[in-house]
């Protein structure tokens, strides 16, 4: 048997505001995260916009001002949607950029807009801001890590509660109809969404993305008060978000961004979460591709809230595409290609919303 550990926020002043973005580079392979920052003082959501004048459709930029720092999203809409099925927020990695992964054909987060226009769905991009160690827009999350010593302070989950709820309030969708999705950094921050605003979720799906060997005070310590339908996916070679756990990214050996546990605590962190501890599932292996890194094997946590987990083996740290043409640098190490990440993780989304 495992290790299994047992590790309301206010919204700033919301302003909505249509702008121009530009293009950001490229995704840092190097995934880091940001720091705590005070609560964000109280104020009214603002008004919904007609259905007719949400969003245009298409990818638009977008800016959201919170607590008076302006942040960036791009959101998809597709054309002539009128009842969007569901809402799908996709947080990119630390080192990443919201605009250069909705506007990239070669990024596996990118697929979670071609999910979107078959399925009918709204996907929006949302875009953290730098890192202490970071410069210019090379952007990441601020999640549940105390130990994380380049924190930027950013107050990111006020931002994406304010952001979440402006949209579905536009299109009126209930929040159980929103997807979380995220890698890495992103899969952190996801996670610390669910922990600390489980009430603005419907389920996650997460790729590389371990939780904190020392959480902050508060809900990431504690846990959500709810279960949270959860995939989850990771390499067993992955050694920027160790499968074994340890300190993240740490390519200059100062263990600056903090530590996690392994993914198999965290994967046992959240069968407990969502009381699915009686089931010991043989996992489904899918071995499509057998030039890459090894198979994909899936195990399915059956309950009211049911956990998905994929263990991928000899993979590294990218997210699983089958994508062409791929290249990943060295560093991260080898990608899966036996499954693509956003229609795995719409498929378990399909699954557990009502």
């Amino acid at each position: 048997m495992r290790e299994r550990l047992i590790t309301t926020l206010a919204i700033g002043v919301v302003t909505f505001v249509a702008a121009c973005g530009t293009e950001a580079p490229p995704i840092d392979p190097i995934e880091s995260g940001v720091g705590s920052s005070p609560p964000a003082t109280v104020s009214p959501d603002p008004t919904p916009s007609p259905l007719s004048a949400a969003f245009p459709d298409g990818l638009s930029d977008q800016t959201l001002t919170v607590d008076g720092v302006a942040r960036r999203y791009r959101v998809y809409v597709p054309a002539n949607l009128t009842t969007p099925t569901a809402l799908v927020v996709v947080l990119h990695g630390g080192g990443g950029d919201g605009a250069a992964v909705a506007d990239d054909p070669r990024d596996p987060l990118r697929v979670f807009s071609d999910v979107a226009s078959r399925e009918g769905a709204i996907a929006v991009y949302p875009e953290g801001l730098p890192a202490l160690d970071r410069a210019g827009d090379r952007a990441g999350w601020d999640d549940c890590r105390a130990d994380n010593r380049v924190a930027s302070g950013a107050d990111d989950t006020a931002f994406l509660v304010s952001l979440i709820t402006l949209i579905n309030d536009a299109y009126r969708l209930d929040p159980s109809r929103t997807l979380v999705a995220g890698t890495s950094n992103g899969a952190q921050m996801a996670q610390t969404l669910a922990f600390t605003r489980p009430d603005v979720i419907g389920a996650l799906a997460i790729s590389a993305g371990n939780l904190p060997a020392v959480p902050k005070a508060g809900p990431c310590s504690t846990g959500p008060d709810r279960p949270v339908p959860i995939l989850m996916t990771h390499g067993t070679a992955d050694e920027m978000m160790p499968f074994a756990g340890g300190c993240v990214a740490n390519l200059t050996g100062e263990c600056n961004r903090g530590t996690v546990v392994s993914a198999e605590v965290t994967l046992d962190r959240w069968l407990a979460i969502n009381g699915v501890t009686s089931n010991d599932p043989s996992p489904e292996v899918i071995d499509l591709a057998t030039d890459d890194s090894g198979p994909a094997n899936r195990f399915d946590f059956v309950g009211t809230a049911p956990v998905q987990w994929w263990r991928l083996d000899g993979a590294g740290h990218p997210i699983p595409s089958q994508l062409p043409g791929l290249t990943s640098p060295r560093v991260v190490g080898p990608r899966n290609t036996d499954v693509e990440f956003a229609e795995i993780a719409w498929d378990f989304f399909t699954q557990t919303r009502p």
